[in-house]
Formats: C-alpha cells, sequence, structure tokens
C-alpha cells in the first residue's frame, strides 16, 4: 500500500475512533448519509433530519423529519444509517446521541424507541417478522419485539458496525473484535463463534446453502459454515475490505476492497475469477451495487463505474476537481428500473441521482 494512502486511511479511521469515543466534549459527528427506498421515495439520514424525497418529482424534498426539531429528546442528534421501515409508517433510526428513534412518516412526530445504549448507532438495525435486531457501537446487540420491549442484549468485546444477517431460529453478528458470533435469535444465547482473525465492520453474505461470506480488514475473504462457524476456505485480497460481499448468480461472488479493487469470486472454492483496479490511489468503502446485469462501485475520489459481469468497464464519470472535492461513500443504491442513488460528502450535495449509463439525472442539496 501506498504510504500516502495509508497516512489518508489511518486519518480516516483515527477520526471514526475519535467520533465513537463517546466523549461529550468530542466534535461533531460526520459520516456520509444513509439512504433506504420505499417504492417512490427515498429517506436519506443526514446530520440532523431524514429527508423523504420525491423520485418520481427528480427527487424533489417532500419532507423532513422529525418535524420538531425543538424536542429535547433530539438535543445531539445526528442521523446517518439508512432508516428502517417500519410496517405502520414509522422509520427506526439510530442517533448519534445514543438513542433509537420512531419518526412517524406522516405527522413526522419522532418518539424515543430505546435511550439505554452507551454509544452511537452506526449500524442499520434488522427487522425480521416478529424482532428487531440492533447493533451498537457499544459493542452490544439489542433484541426487540416490534412494540419496543428490550427481549434481551448479547454484549461483545468491541464496537459492532455491521447489520446482524438471520438465517432459521440464528442471527450473526460481526464484530470489530476480530470475532463473528452466532446467536440463538429468542434467547440472545451464543451458539458459537470464531476468530477472524482481523476486524471486520461489514454484513455478511448468506447463500441458500447456509455458508456465510465475510471480508476483514486482514485483507481476507473467508467462507464460513453457519452450522458450525468452520472455516470452509480463505482468499486474500489486494486490501482491507470495507464492503459487504454480494452474491450474484452462478455461484459468483463480487467484492470491492480499500485498494479499489473490484472482485469476481467462485463461491464454491474461493478462486479469484477476476479483478479490476476501479480507480487508483483511492478506495471503495461501499459494495458493489449488481443491477439491470452490471455492477455499479463509487469510489473515495468521487469517481462512479459500470462492469459487465465478466468484469470490462462499461461506463465511467468522475466529479471530484480541486474546487469540489466530492468523495462517494458507501453502496449505491437502486430506485425503481432505471435509478442510482449515491451518498457523497466533501460537497453541499448530499445525494447523486444516476441512470444505468451513468448520466446525472438530479442531485439533492440540503438546505443548512
Amino acid at each position: 500500500m501506498k504510504k500516502t494512502k495509508l497516512l489518508a486511511i489511518t486519518i480516516f479511521f483515527l477520526a471514526l475512533s475519535l467520533v465513537l469515543s463517546g466523549c461529550q466534549g468530542a466534535a461533531v459527528a460526520n459520516s456520509w448519509p444513509g439512504i433506504t427506498v420505499d417504492g417512490a421515495t427515498a429517506y436519506v439520514a443526514y446530520n440532523q433530519a431524514v429527508y423523504a424525497l420525491d423520485l418520481d418529482r427528480d427527487g424533489q424534498l417532500s419532507e423532513t423529519l422529525p418535524a420538531n426539531t425543538s424536542d429535547s429528546s433530539l438535543k445531539g442528534a445526528l442521523f446517518y444509517h439508512p432508516p428502517v421501515l417500519l410496517e405502520d409508517g414509522y422509520l427506526l433510526t439510530g442517533s448519534y446521541n445514543n438513542k433509537l428513534f420512531e419518526i412517524d412518516t406522516q405527522d413526522g412526530g419522532a418518539r424515543e424507541f430505546f435511550t439505554e445504549a452507551r454509544n452511537r448507532w452506526i449500524a442499520t438495525p434488522l427487522l425480521t417478522e416478529n424482532r428487531i435486531f440492533a447493533p451498537n457501537a457499544n459493542g452490544s446487540v439489542y433484541a426487540f419485539d416490534l412494540s419496543g420491549d428490550l427481549l434481551w442484549e448479547f454484549e461483545t468485546d468491541a464496537a459492532i458496525w455491521a447489520t446482524p444477517v438471520m438465517n432459521g431460529s440464528r442471527i450473526y453478528i460481526v464484530s470489530q473484535d476480530h470475532k463473528m458470533y452466532a446467536l440463538n435469535a429468542a434467547t440472545g444465547d451464543p451458539v458459537w463463534e470464531l476468530d477472524l482473525g482481523s476486524a471486520a465492520v461489514n454484513s455478511p453474505a448468506l447463500d441458500a446453502d447456509g455458508v456465510l461470506y465475510i471480508g476483514t480488514f486482514g485483507s481476507r475473504l473467508l467462507a464460513i459454515d453457519s452450522d458450525n462457524g468452520s472455516i470452509i476456505w480463505e482468499t486474500d485480497t489486494l486490501g482491507w475490505v470495507w464492503g459487504s460481499p454480494v452474491l450474484g448468480a452462478d455461484g459468483i461472488l463480487y467484492l470491492t476492497d480499500l485498494e479499489a479493487n473490484l472482485y469476481a469470486i467462485e463461491t464454491a472454492d474461493g478462486n479469484i475469477l477476476w479483478s479490476k483496479q476501479v480507480d487508483a490511489d483511492t478506495g471503495i468503502t461501499g459494495s458493489a451495487l449488481l443491477y439491470n446485469e452490471a455492477l455499479f462501485v463509487v469510489t473515495n475520489s468521487g469517481l462512479i463505474a459500470s462492469y459487465n459481469l465478466e468484469g470490462e468497464r462499461l461506463w465511467k464519470e468522475e466529479f471530484a476537481s480541486e474546487d469540489s472535492p466530492v468523495e462517494f461513500h458507501g453502496t449505491p443504491v437502486a430506485a425503481g428500473d432505471n435509478l442510482i442513488l449515491v451518498s457523497s460528502i466533501g460537497t453541499e450535495t448530499a445525494v447523486f441521482a444516476f441512470n444505468s449509463e451513468l448520466e446525472t439525472l438530479w442531485q439533492f442539496t440540503p438546505d443548512n
């Protein structure tokens, strides 16, 4: 890894560690916007609000949530992870003031869902048919019923930034203590734990055969038997892996890393079919988006590119310049038949919207 890039990544993680330190005197936290699409509406969690954008009207702002920002419970609230849309029309979203909120999408009212966490909410909670599993940066995952009653808490030894995944009666948690945990979803009791060898901040992918795939900061991709936690195979990558693996058809998995590489990997044995460096001297913090028979990736230097499933580049657009230091983070989000939303930082624009040919359709800039 080049020294300049290593320094940039070190500074990035240092900044995040300060954000997550829990020190009340720390500077205002910051991250990239989180996007959730529901039909013709995109909910964008960014700083002190969740913005509802009308996708049928070129992303025009239809509502700013919560409506009453003077509510004392919202003091210090900053929203970044993609909100969870509950069946009753509420958004469940965690904040950097250590609280989980329910926000009514009809009238904008907000109420505290859970206030006893000891750190920020970085990961999106997992919503199932009758449970909510919410991991916190304090290293705990909390299980609630849909009415908000706490059922159990499971503690790990480091921060959790990744959404759990579920398979039958178990959920699988990845912590920065270098471990993956399998828990009984009903009780929170541990079933097994596995040392990954390095920290991981992404959610594992789970295939129909019960195999989990997880990338780590040890520049490694692992395939794990979800039944017993044994490692099936391991494959080295050129850089640390931040984004989650993406399962495609015909036993192919797609992966990105912090050296801005895109990989196609066979799920059977971990063999790398092809790899492409998307953008030199930068990184990719999100996953690839598999959409309309193509792969879409964004880089921290403000580039978006698409590839066919054989690894040939189709389109590329660059947005960063000295006057506009655009940074694309997170995973591109598909919306409808031909719309891709990308969150950005480094500029006043929070969301860029593209079609599959990477033509810019519109941009959303929140009011300050």
